[in-house]
């Protein structure tokens, strides 16, 4: 077994800050012009950097503090030993408004002629602040993504950007619901999430109004929240074939998740909690989440024992360059059902909806439906097991890390050899926000709960 033992290395941090700019700009196309004509290779760049924003560093950073995954070396250590920094996260918080920029162009310069357009825009403009919201709390919205003509856009309380996510959802439906003849030309290979099948862009919308509905659990009230989110996910997703997938071409459009793996071997792998979790279920998508560790079998690397000998990321989410990753899934659909069902006491209908949550992710992650473990992982309808099995389901996307939060489900123990001890609650602003936005609400404690979470 090989063990790391953790030393700090401050000296290194500019030069890992610039490795993670390398890795999250890998999508980036250098030939993107500053001048068009039309919404269409505007939106293209938009959805590639709404993949990088949803499967690159963040989603990876997080699912460290979740214990899906551990750091074994360098600023993957950092991470999961809770030293965070100010210069960890620029290029997501930087890569999440480039986003914004472009889809704030399609929706003001176009979204007169080409209203289908704008309520895709809208609805990716919502998903890639949600991102923001959640790891940062208060963040620029309302003044955002103006260029040179702000610099220093005033930063909007969490309570506001989630209003402002659900009202550029509603605006998107209205958008979408307009007549094909309302528009100068309608999406459709440079769509390269649903190759411009509207109905489906409105299943999304519904489906992220129902996650942010539900995320306001502790602020409206427990079943306030659960019959919004139920009143959202009735026009939402219906089966798997409605999931919102990050694809890869394998070439310059590679998986994240593989490429930092392939570039950085060692520096990650499975997390103890997670394997653990899985191994002791009997999970069919152990094999498909892990790979076989240095003894032939499965084991995760514990934040306090980081271990280069466990299980290395599986094919499943980082098999190939190719390998397809999703964002937004029926599963979590239905998970959301089973929460909310549960919130305002209709056990049953929680019940059903967790078990068809579980064999959704069964099917996205092995292929088939294992109808024995989905009524075993089914058959306590608690909310810990409800998110618990969320938690399983929707690895490699920021959910659990927002679920754990908000709800203190799965009970995990923090870092015993991390100074605080303690999981953080929050990422640091990033520096650049610190020292050019006038108005930027700096946070450095990562102790400090957003805003949703109190």
């Amino acid at each position: 077994m090989k063990k790391i033992i953790y030393i700090p290395i401050i000296i290194a941090g500019s030069f890992l800050n610039s490795c993670q700019h390398e890795l999250d700009t890998f999508n980036e196309n250098p030939n993107s012009p500053t001048q068009v004509t039309s919404p269409k290779t505007l939106f293209t760049g938009a959805a590639v950097g709404t993949i990088n924003n949803s499967t690159g560093n963040l989603t990876r950073q997080i699912s460290l503090l979740t214990q899906q995954t551990n750091g074994n070396l360098f600023q993957s250590l950092d991470y999961t030993n809770y030293f965070l920094t100010e210069l960890d996260n620029e290029t997501d918080w930087s890569n999440i408004y480039k986003t914004g920029v472009n889809l704030h162009q399609i929706i003001t310069q176009f979204g007169d002629k080409y209203p289908y357009y704008s309520g895709m825009a809208k609805i990716l403009l919502a998903l890639n602040m949600g991102y923001a919201t959640d790891t940062w709390g208060d963040v620029p919205f309302s003044e955002a993504f103006q260029g040179v003509n702000n610099f220093s856009p005033k930063y909007d309380s969490q309570q506001n950007v989630i209003s402002q996510i659900q009202s550029y959802l509603d605006s998107a439906i209205i958008d979408l619901s307009k007549p094909e003849n309302a528009n100068l030309g309608l999406p459709a290979g440079d769509d390269i999430f649903y190759a411009g099948n509207i109905d489906k862009w409105k299943k999304l919308a519904y489906a992220i109004k129902a996650r942010y509905a539900l995320r306001l659990t502790q602020r409206e009230g427990s079943t306030v929240a659960a019959q919004k989110a139920l009143n959202y996910l009735q026009n939402s997703f219906t089966s798997s074939s409605d999931n919102l997938v990050a694809r890869f071409d394998g070439g310059n459009n590679q998986n994240l998740w593989f490429a930092f793996n392939n570039q950085r071997s060692g520096y990650m792998s499975m997390g103890k909690y997670f394997i653990d979790l899985l191994k002791n279920s009997s999970d069919p998508r152990l094999p498909h989440y892990a790979g076989l560790d240095a003894s032939g079998g499965y084991s995760g690397s514990a934040p306090e024992d980081s271990n280069t000998d466990a299980s290395p990321f599986g094919s499943y989410f980082a098999g190939s360059a190719s390998t397809s990753n999703i964002i937004f899934s029926y599963s979590e659909i239905k998970f959301i059902e089973a929460e909310a069902q549960f919130r305002l006491g209709n056990t049953v209908g929680a019940q059903a909806a967790l078990k068809t949550a579980v064999s959704a992710s069964l099917i996205d992650v092995t292929g088939t439906d294992n109808p024995v473990f989905a009524t075993t992982a089914s058959a306590a309808v608690t909310l810990q097991n409800i998110i618990t099995q969320k938690y399983s389901s929707l690895f490699t996307t920021m959910e659990p890390y927002n679920d754990w939060r908000r709800t203190g489900f799965p009970v995990l123990t923090p870092n015993q050899n991390s100074q605080s001890k303690k999981i953080p609650l929050r990422l640091i602003t990033p520096k650049a926000e610190r020292t050019l936005n006038n108005n930027a609400a700096v946070v450095s404690d990562v102790s400090i709960p957003v805003w949703w979470d109190n």
